[in-house]
């Protein structure tokens, strides 16, 4: 069986923090969607995945999309 590959270790940092139980089942039931036949697919992937996606959303929407600062 493979794995789903993983970002190179440079420029990549270890972040720990506490979820809800029902994010974990989320993840959980993300990571079993995703598979194919020969590759598994952990949970932590899927968390990785759902945090790249939504990042790129929330920056494209907040970031990039904010309306300049200042007089009106």
């Amino acid at each position: 069986m493979q794995t789903m590959p993983r970002p190179p270790s440079e420029n990549t940092f270890q972040v720990t923090f506490k979820i809800p139980d029902a994010w974990i089942k989320m993840a959980d039931e993300l990571a079993a969607s995703m598979a194919v036949p020969g590759v598994t697919i952990t949970r932590t992937d899927a968390l990785r995945a759902a945090l790249a996606e939504g990042l790129e959303r929330m920056h494209a929407e907040k970031v990039k999309g904010a309306k300049p600062r200042g007089k009106r």
